[in-house]
């Protein structure tokens, strides 16, 4: 299950927006999308629309088929519109909401409206919609897929809990992040995390607010391979194995979460001189223990607290580590991974492979990648690591409001060049730069109407010079 597209009318900062998820060539689906855009064009505000609509795809218990997408949150009106196209099992599905007198109005429409052509959006846009609905007359009958047929699709493509299902989504840093709290290790306990025992829900929240809940869903896996283990050793095959044997085996078909996660975490740890101190980690035995395991320092061993990592280090191996953690051991057949702004407080360094390392994060136990990966970033690093298409670029236009337009620059570009292309920064050098620049090119443009040799040696030093402080080519 992947978005091929969205279409959005009247909500916020879009008039009529339509954003294309699909490979040119192909038309399928894309595996992955950045957005990028200035500040106020709506990156944030579709990642928070996408995550609302697919958490409106839940099939609780007892709940009414018709009724899955009746809570999608935002102030919609008549005039408000969203569109979503799905492709589910090898067949494209619209899902279609809207709000009229105060009442949501959503509908599964038929995929034979790809051929109708752009008609059948204002006609469901008109002011009698509802009494249409009401009426079941046969604009309704046209458009929505009813019965026996809805009632198909619901049961086999609605996200479920615990299931192979996962929708994560990762806002940006709050004003308040609560990351800088953490000064031993977050409040949880192992009471806590047998109830994810009992429920384990399709969607979850990665951020710095309920980084709890990342510390309880790793007592909660580690409990859970202790009861896998457990349950491994006592089968007849394996009664008469050694307990070294057993160990040798088991731990080769499932790993430890806290050794996977020291792999993940060093990446980063060890270009501060820091490592994840596995060895001395301390799970919980009694209900109202919690999880005790820390960073220290590779050459002394010492311990330091998690309120003492800088910025950028403790929000990237809570946030990395949280959404790896909701992968780790599972076979995950239908995923979504929503990430706003993943470069925050980030050394430019380690963001050339920070794409890469979440595509590898998303991986599930069978090694296979079914998740749909949607990402929006100020970064042209970031940006960089996308193909042209998979870029989607939001923009203002004369009349106030934003449209969407694809990539240019190459995947693996210079971000100079992106930031030049796609984020149409023209000048991408600070102001002292630029002027630095004027006087490269008055001093060339000079040295050419200069005859005098040793005047020519000293232009030709002082071009030099700004040449080798700026890079400027020759």
């Amino acid at each position: 299950m992947k978005i091929c597209s969205i279409r959005i009318k009247g909500y916020q900062q879009f008039e009529d927006i339509y954003l294309d998820f699909t490979h040119p060539e192909t038309g399928e689906p894309l595996d992955k999308i950045c957005f990028i855009g200035r500040n106020g064009t709506g990156k944030s505000t579709v990642l928070n629309l996408i995550n609302n609509t697919l958490n409106q795809f839940h099939q609780t218990e007892g709940a009414h088929s018709n009724s899955f997408l009746a809570n999608l949150s935002g102030p919609f009106n008549e005039k408000k519109i969203l569109l979503i196209k799905l492709k589910l099992n090898n067949r494209f599905v619209y899902h279609f909401s809207s709000r009229f007198a105060n009442t949501l109005r959503a509908a599964i429409l038929k995929p034979e409206i790809e051929s109708i052509g752009e008609d059948w959006f204002d006609i469901i846009n008109r002011p009698d919609w509802m009494q249409t609905i009401e009426q079941g007359n046969s604009i309704h009958q046209h458009f929505a897929i009813e019965g026996q047929e809805l009632k198909t699709l619901v049961d086999e493509n609605l996200f479920h809990d615990n299931s192979s299902d996962l929708l994560i989504y990762s806002p940006a840093e709050s004003s308040n992040n609560s990351y800088l709290s953490v000064s031993d290790v977050p409040q949880t306990n192992f009471n806590e995390a047998l109830k994810l025992f009992q429920n384990f829900g399709f969607n979850h929240l990665v951020s710095d607010e309920n980084v709890h809940e990342f510390w309880r869903l790793l007592i909660f896996l580690i409990k859970k391979r202790d009861s896998e283990r457990e349950e491994y050793e006592n089968r007849p095959e394996n009664i008469n194995k050694t307990k070294k044997q057993l160990i040798k085996e088991f731990d080769a078909i499932s790993p430890r979460i806290l050794d996977k996660l020291a792999i993940l975490w060093n990446k980063i740890l060890e270009k501060a001189g820091l490592e994840f101190d596995v060895e001395n980690a301390r799970s919980p035995i009694q209900l109202t223990e919690n999880l005790h395991a820390y960073i220290r320092l590779k050459k002394s061993k010492q311990k330091i607290r998690y309120d003492q990592l800088s910025t950028g280090i403790r929000n990237f191996i809570f946030r990395i580590g949280h959404i790896y953690s909701l992968y780790f051991n599972r076979e995950i057949k239908r995923g979504f991974l929503l990430v706003d702004e993943p470069e925050n407080s980030l050394f430019p360094d380690f963001l050339f492979e920070l794409m890469e390392t979440y595509q590898e994060i998303v991986k599930d136990k069978n090694g296979e990648n079914n998740t749909q990966f949607f990402v929006s970033t100020h970064n042209p690093i970031i940006a960089a690591q996308f193909e042209p298409y998979e870029r989607i670029i939001l923009e203002w236009n004369e009349d106030g409001y934003v449209e969407a337009s694809k990539g240019h620059a190459p995947a693996g570009d210079d971000p100079n060049d992106v930031l030049e292309k796609d984020f149409k920064l023209t000048h991408v050098m600070g102001k002292k730069g630029q002027e630095m620049w004027d006087e490269y090119l008055r001093l060339r443009k000079q040295l050419r109407r200069t005859e005098e040799e040793y005047r020519k040696k000293e232009l030709i030093s002082k071009i030099q010079e700004i040449g080798t402080a700026y890079n400027f080519e020759e």
